[in-house]
């Protein structure tokens, strides 16, 4: 990775990690939308399809290989070396969940826009050059705690 893109890296888990120490576990719930009006201006209304995000993220090297699974309550994503994961590693290995995902939040949009739904982001996994998301479409707070 680059230089420039280290930096970027670094600047985006600054800014998110101010916010958290300001506000704490409540910041996450001001950056639900981070990264919608940009797969929004790139897709149009596709934007509300899974699946052209999916392909989408993919062709454009945001992520080179995407597997969902999803049921009615719940939707999973396992990303393969996505152009945010050193961002979400930092806070990982500081002991601490990341506080948004740009992704995420493209999926959960579209979810949002297809059930009517606010799907929760749950609990982000990090497992080598993987990340996986998860969203709880429908739940009650067994789910988003994630028992």
């Amino acid at each position: 990775m680059s230089d420039i893109n280290n930096f970027k890296d670094q600047m985006l888990y600054e800014v998110q990690k101010a916010f958290y120490d300001e506000r704490g576990k409540g910041a996450r719930y001001r950056l639900t939308l981070t990264g919608v009006p940009y797969i929004k201006s790139q897709l149009g209304e596709k934007a509300n399809d899974i699946e052209m995000i999916k392909n989408w993220l993919i062709e454009n090297k945001f992520c080179t290989e995407i597997e969902i699974e999803q049921d009615e309550i719940e939707f999973k994503a396992k990303m393969k070396n996505c152009c945010l994961y050193n961002i979400s590693n930092s806070f990982y290995e500081k002991g601490m969940q990341p506080l948004s995902c740009p992704i995420a939040n493209m999926f959960m949009s579209a979810i949002e826009s297809e059930l009517g739904l606010s799907p929760e982001l749950l609990p982000i996994d990090i497992k080598g050059e993987y990340c996986g998301i998860r969203c709880a479409k429908i739940a009650d707070s067994a789910v988003v705690e994630g028992n």
